[in-house]
C-alpha cells in the first residue's frame, strides 16, 4: 500500500478504534485493512485493550540463549541499525531488532525517547507477538508478511496509542520470517518516510544473509537495468557451483518470476546461456557483467558476480588450498602473536571493524566467544587479539586444534592424561584446561570435537572445576573462545554438535568475512609487505598485482596472501618493484585470466564490487530508492517528489549529492529542468 496515503487523523482513527470495541465494526476508508484484520485477531486472542497484560521479560540467563540463537541475524543487521539510528539521530526514535516470533533481541535509541520506549517495554527480552501486545507493527508484521506502519490509535492497547511505528520482515533466503526490524517514536514525530528507510534498510540485511548463506555457491546479481546491479533493487541468485538453482532474494526474486524456496532447476533452463560459459566469460571481460535473457519470457537481464572469486574454475567448485598452502602458517613471527591487541589487527574493512568493537566490549564480562569463518581467515588472531587485550593477558593463551589429533590424543591433551602401552590411562598429565588457568583457552575448529568428548567440556565449563586422575577437583578460571568453520548453528540442528554446548560457548559470535570479500583486502596487501620488507618505506607493489590481487579466489585467505608476499619479497632484487613475475607459479594458476589493459583499473573495481555488498550508509540507500523511484515514474521528477511525499527543490537537492544522472526517457524533459 501507499504509506504516504496513511490517515494520520488521530481523532478519526480513535472513533474508529472506539467503534470497533463498541460495535465491532470499522467505518470505511479510516484504517487501512490490515489494521482491520489485526484488531479481530487481537479481540480473539483476548488481549485486553484498557492495560497491558502482564508480559515478563525474559532473564537475563534465558535472553542471552535466545540472542545466541540469532546471532548471525544481529551480527549482519546491527551496522545497517547503527546507520539507522544514525540518520535518525534527534528524532526521538528507538530502532529494534525482533526475532521471527516478535522477542525484542536488540535496540538503539534516542536518549530523549529511552525513559517513554521502557515504559511500554521496548527493550531486548520483551515479546511483541501480537497475542500478546495485540496490533502492533512488529507483531502484526510477522502476521502480514509485509512492511506496516502502526500509527497512533491503530495499536489494539489504548497506553501504546502515542506511538508510531514502521516495521518490515526481515526474510531468510527461503521466505520465511527470520526477524523484524522496527522504527518507534511518538507519534506527534511520525514522518511518512520512515517505512521506506526500514524497508530499504531490510533489503541490505536480507541480501547479507543471503551471501553469508551462500557464500560457498556462486550468487549472481541480477537486474534488467546494468546500473542497479549491486544495488538493494537487483535479484540474487544462487546456484550450486554445478549450476543447480538454490534460492533467490524473497523480496525481489518476483522481478524473474521466482519464488522463494522453490526448486526451479538448472541454469540453462532460466537463462538462453550456458553456465559454464556464462562463468568463463565474466571471468575474460571488463567490467566483469554480461547480459543473458530468461528463456520464460525473452527478456533481457544483466548478470553480475556477488561473488567474483567462484569463477576460479568454470562450472566446478572454486580450487581447494594445495597441502602446501595448508602448510603456509600466516604471521609466524610468535613475538608478533603474542604482542597482538584489538588495536593493532589494523583493519579498515566495515565487517571487521564491527567485530572487533564487539569483541571490545566483551573485555573482562566472562562472556565466551565463537568466531566463525573460513580456514585461513584470522580466526587465532582475532582469539590472540581478545586475549592480550582483556584483564587475562597476564596469563597463558593455550591453543588446541580440535580437529588436527585423533579423539584420544585430543581427550589426553583436553583433560589431562597419558596413555599406556595397553591403552589405559596410566600417567596423569597437565591438562590444557589447567593450564589456561587464569588465561585463556582456545579451541580452534570445535565444531569437529567428538560428541563424547563435548560432554566432558560441558561439565567442566558447568562445574568450572576439572578432576584429573587423582580424583581431587581442581577450580579453574579461564575464558573460553572457540573457532570453526563450520556453520555450528547448522551443526546442532544435524545432531553433530551438543545443542546445551552450542548454547554455554556462544554467548558472542563473530563472523570473520573471507579475504576475497574484504574492503581493505589492497590495503592488508600493503601492510604485509611492508611487514616484511627490509626497506623502511616498504616495498611498491604494481598496479598489475594489485589488480591480480583484487581479483583472486584466495582459497587460503590471510594465510596464503601472507606466505605469497613472503615469497614474492625473497624473489626480489634490492630496490626492484613487486611484479607478476615475482609471485609464485601455482599461485597465478588459480587466477582468472584478466585483460592486461584493464589491471591498472582493477583495484577500484575490486572495491566496487565488494561495497556492493555492504552498503555504506542510509545516505547511499535513500539515493538509490530516489533513483528508482524516479525510474517508474519515466523520469518526471515532480511525480517521483509527490511520491516520496518532498518537496521538488529537496528531490533536486539529494540528487545533486548523488553521481548519478535522473534515469528515465524524459530526462531532458522541461520537467527535469525544474
Amino acid at each position: 500500500m501507499n504509506y504516504n496515503q496513511i490517515n494520520t487523523d488521530v481523532a478519526a482513527i480513535r472513533r474508529a478504534y472506539g467503534q470497533f470495541l463498541e460495535k465491532g465494526v470499522v467505518p470505511e476508508g479510516v484504517v487501512p485493512d490490515f489494521i482491520k484484520r489485526s484488531w479481530q485477531r487481537s479481540m480473539d486472542f483476548g488481549v485486553p485493550y484498557d492495560r497491558i497484560r502482564e508480559v515478563g521479560r525474559l532473564d537475563e540467563s534465558d535472553l542471552r540463549v535466545a540472542v545466541s540463537q540469532y546471532g548471525s541475524l544481529i551480527n549482519l543487521a546491527a551496522p545497517v541499525m547503527e546507520n539507522l539510528h544514525h540518520q535518525l539521530t534527534g528524532s526521538g526514535s528507538v530502532v529494534l531488532l525482533c526475532s521471527g516470533d516478535g522477542l525484542i533481541l536488540h535496540s538503539m535509541g534516542d536518549p530523549d525517547f529511552i525513559p517513554k520506549a521502557q515504559h511500554v517495554a521496548l527493550k531486548p527480552g520483551v515479546s511483541w507477538a501480537e497475542e500478546q501486545k495485540g496490533t502492533n507493527a512488529i507483531g502484526t508484521a510477522i502476521v502480514e508478511r509485509e512492511p506496516v506502519v502502526i500509527y497512533a490509535g491503530h495499536h489494539f492497547i489504548r497506553q501504546n496509542h502515542f506511538l508510531a511505528c514502521s516495521a518490515t520482515p526481515v526474510l531468510d533466503p527461503g521466505g520465511n520470517v527470520a526477524g523484524v526490524l522496527d522504527i518507534t517514536c511518538d507519534h506527534r514525530c511520525y514522518q511518512r518516510h520512515t517505512i521506506a528507510l526500514v524497508q530499504m534498510a531490510v533489503r541490505v540485511i536480507e541480501r547479507q544473509m543471503f551471501q553469508h548463506r551462500f557464500c560457498r555457491d556462486v550468487v549472481f546479481n541480477v537486474h534488467p537495468e546494468r546500473n542497479y546491479l549491486g544495488s538493494p533493487f537487483d535479484v540474487q541468485v544462487a546456484f550450486s557451483p554445478q549450476g543447480v538453482y538454490l534460492a533467490a532474494t524473497p523480496a525481489t526474486c518476483g522481478q524473474l518470476d521466482l519464488k522463494p524456496g522453490v526448486s526451479r532447476g538448472l541454469f540453462d533452463e532460466l537463462f538462453d546461456a550456458s553456465f559454464g560459459q556464462v562463468l568463463r566469460k565474466l571471468g575474460s571481460v571488463s567490467p566483469p557483467v554480461i547480459q543473458v535473457r530468461r528463456r520464460s519470457n525473452g527478456m533481457p537481464v544483466y548478470l553480475q558476480l556477488a561473488q567474483p572469486t567462484v569463477v576460479a574454475k568454470s562450472g566446478h567448485d572454486a580450487p581447494a588450498a594445495s597441502p602446501a598452502q595448508k602448510r603456509q602458517v600466516a604471521f609466524d613471527d610468535q613475538r608478533a602473536l603474542h604482542e597482538l591487541t584489538l588495536d593493532a589487527l589494523g583493519a579498515s574493512d566495515p565487517v571487521t571493524l564491527f567485530n572487533i568493537d564487539k569483541a571490545r566490549r566483551t573485555l573482562g564480562h566472562d562472556i565466551p566467544i565463537l568466531i566463525e569463518g573460513e580456514t585461513g581467515a584470522g580466526k587465532e588472531w582475532l582469539a590472540r587479539a581478545i586475549h592480550n587485550s582483556g584483564p587475562r593477558a597476564g596469563g597463558q593463551f593455550v591453543a588446541l586444534n580440535c580437529a588436527a589429533i585423533s579423539e584420544g590424543p585430543l581427550e589426553a591433551d583436553l583433560f589431562g592424561y597419558e596413555e599406556g602401552g595397553d591403552g589405559g590411562r596410566h600417567k596423569a598429565a597437565i591438562s590444557k584446561i589447567q593450564q589456561a588457568d587464569g588465561g585463556t583457552l582456545f579451541l580452534d575448529e570445535i565444531g569437529d570435537m567428538p560428541l563424547n568428548l563435548q560432554a566432558r567440556l560441558l561439565r567442566v565449563l558447568q562445574e568450572r572445576a576439572i578432576t584429573p586422575l587423582d580424583g581431587k577437583p581442581v577450580n579453574i578460571n579461564l575464558a573460553i573462545v572457540c573457532a570453526t568453520h563450520h556453520k555450528l548453528h547448522d551443526l546442532v540442528r544435524a545432531g553433530g554438535f551438543r545443542e546445551d554446548l552450542y548454547y554455554r560457548l556462544n554467548g558472542l559470535t563473530l563472523f570473520l568475512p573471507p579475504l576475497r570479500e574484504r574492503r581493505d583486502l589492497l590495503e592488508l596487501a600493503m601492510a604485509m609487505a611492508a611487514r616484511e620488507g627490509v626497506v623502511p618505506r616498504g616495498v611498491e607493489i604494481s598496479a598489475e598485482v594489485m589488480g591480480i590481487f583484487a581479483h583472486h579466489p584466495w582459497p587460503g585467505n590471510l594465510r596464503q596472501m601472507h606466505s605469497v608476499i613472503r615469497t614474492a619479497l625473497a624473489m626480489m632484487d634490492a630496490g626492484e618493484k613487486l611484479e607478476r613475475r615475482h609471485l609464485p607459479e601455482d599461485f597465478l594458476e588459480e587466477l582468472t585470466p584478466v585483460p592486461a589493459a584493464s589491471t591498472a583499473r582493477e583495484p577500484v573495481a575490486a572495491q566496487a564490487i565488494m561495497s556492493s555488498m555492504y552498503a555504506d550508509s542510509l545516505q547511499q540507500i535513500e539515493l538509490q530508492a530516489i533513483q528508482e523511484t524516479i525510474r517508474h515514474c519515466n523520469g518526471n521528477i515532480s511525480a517521483a517528489a509527490r511520491r516520496l511525499n518532498v518537496s521538488r527543490t529537496t528531490l533536486y537537492r539529494k540528487l545533486k549529492q548523488s553521481s548519478f544522472a535522473a534515469p528515465g526517457p524524459d530526462r531532458s524533459s522541461a520537467d527535469l529542468r525544474g
